[in-house]
């Protein structure tokens, strides 16, 4: 309750707090949660849709499962991503300031990613809920200002290198962003095929067709 009550009326504190924060997995799962349903309605849901539709013709398996399948290697990606990215950001912030716990940054940062990612949901849905824009502009201001806490608190650095470091963070997220939607709709019909037919090697052949 308490941590609640820090996250809206004082954020440094909250973050401060993550350092002995207990549930790791609470967060994880938060993280995959809101992943989860940025994959279903996100910019490139249709794209996981068709290469579940190639999955299910290639396995011979019902379109639900293939989604499932599909929507959990999303996952693992972001997964992998996030901690790519967390992971470049505390060496970068090791350089500049005071190393220290890669597990506390990874705490910490799973709330930032979260938020981000609640964001970005968000600002797909504002064709059917217009206040959602608002609502998603919101997110992304706090996100910023929890990770601009998050790097201060971490390797208690000044003022400009922890806008240096953010701004680096900001430039990984939206990079691996922008060039793996940009790789995903500019080989889509290319990645569905090679999922439908024999191009995947360790993929078998459904006998049903």
């Amino acid at each position: 309750m308490r941590q609640g009550v820090r996250f809206f009326v004082k954020p440094n504190a909250f973050i401060n707090q993550l350092q002995w924060s207990s549930h790791h997995t609470w967060l994880l799962l938060a993280f995959l949660l809101v992943a989860g349903v940025e994959a279903h309605v996100g910019r490139n849901h249709h794209l996981v849709s068709a290469f579940a539709k190639a999955l299910s013709f290639r396995l011979g398996l019902g379109q639900e499962i293939s989604m499932w399948l599909m929507i959990s290697l999303k996952l693992t990606a972001t997964l992998i991503g996030a901690f790519l990215i967390s992971v470049a950001v505390w060496f970068v912030g090791s350089c500049l300031g005071r190393s220290s716990s890669q597990r506390v940054l990874f705490r910490r940062l799973s709330v930032v990613f979260t938020l981000v990612f609640g964001a970005y949901t968000a600002s797909h849905l504002t064709h059917i809920y217009p206040w959602m824009e608002t609502a998603s502009l919101f997110v992304f201001f706090w996100a910023a200002l929890l990770g601009f806490f998050t790097l201060k608190e971490q390797f208690r650095l000044g003022l400009v290198q922890t806008a240096f470091v953010g701004g680096f963070t900001a430039l990984l997220v939206l990079s691996s962003w922008h060039y793996s939607n940009r790789f995903l709709e500019n080989n889509a019909q290319h990645i569905s095929q090679q999922i439908a037919y024999k191009q995947i090697p360790f993929l078998p052949l459904s006998k049903k067709r």
